[in-house]
């Protein structure tokens, strides 16, 4: 009786207490995505932005749990910071402070297929003998009640999968974007020809033609007259010229003032000289840095606040007029030892016209949410900035899909300030192209064909304000391959590519005559016009400006002196 007893009172309790739900584990040693890190003491220690994970195969749709096992190591306060994603969606961003191993679960609903989950470090850092790290003991995926465990994907597939999906969401993309440049890069414009009397002339001959984008085509200048003898730096100047109307130019303080009190203004005076008398805008940067290039030789650390403000508002008044676009502090979510509130107000003070940037890098590749929060504490402090500016090149390598960039450029825009790409660099350097399932590698033609479709994408977006190559030429690029020119100055696929999208497709050149009103209508790219009228023997030329939000109404007198 008493057996009986025991095997009823059993058997209730398996059907009250239903068998775990069983999960697919596996070592993050072991995962098949590993980016940057390295094995530590059989854990895997992710670094600089690092990313790992594995590819899932799931038999049923349904709901499913991510149970990452974790933990981490502070530095300057801070504990690093852990972004999930299923393929390119994103679960949500934890702050680990645990230094012994934890797990953390992640719900998501995912269809049918292979998936592809990961984890990557958002913001490692390391000061002094601080060094903030994140540890990943293992990864796992639990389904709920009555669904069958996932298996382990096959990559292969995933990508092939991801490839069609990205392919797709590209075309349309870009598709999007003809439309999108259309509306939000032109505007209708009036000539209007008059007589001595004001008169309208009718059947007056006119031309049109776009001499300068408002947009900011640019690249940095660095290599401006330092290369081998003066033709090579005069081919450098023609290149550069024939291209962009924008150049940034490095005030990094370890080499800008070598001794102290002793700034390379001759230099710079060059390149400014040089850039106005060639119609170019200006981009100083940076002028604090917390890397080792935002410190002087002469400075043992960081200079003190009051020799920053020095530098800031004696660089920032001397340029007025010269440089009025500014990075004045780089990367400040990354390198936090300057801060950003008191610099920009300088700089503020100093040029209250300024046109000044925020910039950041690894932006592109997952959101970048710990400079997002910066800036948002920026603006409700009051800090005066003007720009968000995203550097496109880390991780690097990567192919960053342009559907993800149309939504991270549509969420920084959200916070009401104009956008710059600060730093692009898509490299011919042979290497593999990551982060996206199109593969391939990074040649002269793959270059030249993202460089174009990702111009497409940015210059349609309303927000965006301008795109910064980096650097010009392959010799004495900071990336391998990473120029528009080769190391002889021959121009490269992705410079014949921009050059015809910038001056050729998104230009503007219109010829007509005049209405019986002594107008002509036209509709054009933002930016600054040469208009020539032709009345008999007479010829005029005037400079006018298309902008936005304007009457672009615009007169002229062929028999009155030239403005």
């Amino acid at each position: 009786m008493k057996k009986q007893s025991l095997s009823i009172l059993l058997c209730l309790a398996a059907l009250s207490f239903p068998a775990p739900t069983p999960a697919l584990t596996i070592g993050a040693v072991k995962a098949r995505v590993h980016s940057i890190g390295g094995e530590q003491n059989g854990v895997w220690n992710l670094w600089s932005n690092g990313e790992l994970g594995d590819y899932f195969q799931f038999d049923q749709a349904g709901r499913y749990v991510f149970r990452v096992t974790a933990y981490g190591s502070p530095a300057s306060g801070g504990w690093p910071e852990m972004m999930v994603m299923v393929d390119d969606r994103q679960l949500g961003m934890i702050v680990l402070s645990n230094a012994q191993p934890a797990s953390f679960e992640f719900p998501f609903e995912t269809e049918r297929g292979t998936h592809r989950l990961t984890v990557s470090f958002l913001n490692d850092l390391m000061i002094g003998k601080e060094d903030r790290n994140l540890y990943v003991v293992s990864l796992a995926v639990e389904p709920t009640a009555g669904l069958p465990a996932p298996l382990i994907g096959d990559a292969a597939a995933w990508k092939q999968e991801r490839r069609v999906i990205e392919v797709a969401l590209e075309k349309k993309a870009l598709a999007d974007a003809s439309l999108a440049i259309e509306k939000n890069r032109k505007g209708d414009a009036t000539v209007r020809v008059i007589d001595a009397q004001g008169k309208p002339i009718q059947s007056a001959p006119v031309a049109v033609e776009l001499t300068r984008h408002e947009f900011l085509f640019g690249c940095n200048i660095f290599g401006f007259d330092r290369r081998p003898g003066p033709a090579q730096n005069e081919l450098y100047q023609q290149r550069f010229r024939d291209l962009f109307n924008y150049a940034t130019a490095g005030f990094y303080w370890i080499a800008f003032e070598r001794e102290r009190g002793k700034p390379n203004y001759d230099y710079m005076d060059k390149v400014t000289g040089w850039c106005r008398t060639n119609g170019i805008r200006v981009k100083g940067h940076p002028l604090l840095w917390g890397n080792e290039s935002g410190i002087p030789p002469w400075s043992r650390g960081q200079p003190d606040a009051a020799a920053q403000e020095r530098r800031v508002r004696e660089i920032v008044e001397r340029y007025q007029g010269r440089i009025d676009y500014w990075e004045v502090v780089n990367e400040p979510s990354h390198e936090m030892s300057v801060k950003i509130d008191d610099p920009y107000r300088w700089a503020r003070e100093a040029n209250p016209t300024a046109h000044l940037i925020i910039n950041d890098y690894f932006i592109l590749a997952d959101g970048g949410p710990s400079f997002r929060r910066l800036l948002e504490t920026s603006i409700r402090n009051g800090v005066p900035f003007d720009g968000i500016g995203i550097q496109a090149h880390e991780p690097a390598n990567m192919r960053f899909p342009l559907h993800r960039v149309k939504a991270i450029l549509d969420d920084y825009a959200a916070l009401g300030k104009a956008l710059h790409i600060t730093e692009f660099t898509p490299a011919s350097n042979g290497e593999p192209v990551v982060g996206s399932a199109v593969g391939g590698v990074w040649d002269e033609a793959r270059q030249a064909e993202y460089a174009e479709n990702f111009y497409r994408l940015c210059f349609s977006h309303p927000a965006m304000r301008g795109i910064t190559w980096w650097d010009l030429s392959d010799g004495g690029s900071w990336r391998k391959g990473g120029g528009l020119l080769r190391p002889d100055l021959s121009p490269k696929p992705a410079y014949e590519a921009l050059r015809k999208l910038i001056h050729e497709e998104w230009t503007t050149r219109v010829e007509g005559v005049t209405d019986r009103n002594g107008a002509l209508a036209f509709r054009g790219y933002y930016g600054d016009y040469k208009v020539t009228v032709k009345r008999g023997a007479e010829s005029r030329i005037d400079v006018f400006s298309l902008a936005r939000g304007k009457d672009n109404s615009w007169v002229t007198e062929p028999g009155a002196p030239a403005k």
